[in-house]
């Protein structure tokens, strides 16, 4: 199954040994993002270390353990989705996540709320995919 990933799903995978983490290492699973989801780790890693309770050297490991099974798609690749993804959603963070969706003809992982707005990209909670995992 092919599945874009939000950064909330990344966030909780990282934080918490759980469902969320289980899946993304599921063989089943085909999982992209747009490259944009590594500059939101970045940018909320502080955050994510204190919550996880893992130290830096421990996160970062994870982290690239978690980011390799995902397949990036560069912002460059996405361009010419954008227009289309903002005529969706209004965040400007989001439309990157429904390029990507768009362009890889994939699922949205998320539980942002935001994203259930539009009808064109089905939009998928964690609850769903294992759902969905455990029946392929």
């Amino acid at each position: 199954m092919r599945v874009t990933v939000d950064a909330n799903i990344l966030f909780a995978c990282l934080i918490k040994d759980s469902t969320t983490r289980r899946l993304f290492f599921n063989p089943a699973l085909f999982l992209f993002a747009p490259e944009f989801i590594v500059n939101e780790f970045v940018f909320h890693i502080k955050e994510i270390e204190k919550k996880s309770g893992l130290d830096e050297d421990e996160l970062y490991r994870l982290a690239g353990k978690v980011l390799s099974q995902l397949t990036l798609i560069s912002d460059k690749d996405l361009k010419s989705f954008l227009p289309a993804a903002a005529s969706l959603v209004d965040d400007p963070k989001d439309w990157l996540y429904i390029s990507c969706a768009l362009r890889e003809n994939t699922v949205i992982w998320s539980h942002d709320s935001d994203f259930g707005m539009q009808k064109r990209v089905k939009v998928i909670t964690t609850k769903e995919l294992r759902s969905m995992v455990g029946s392929l």
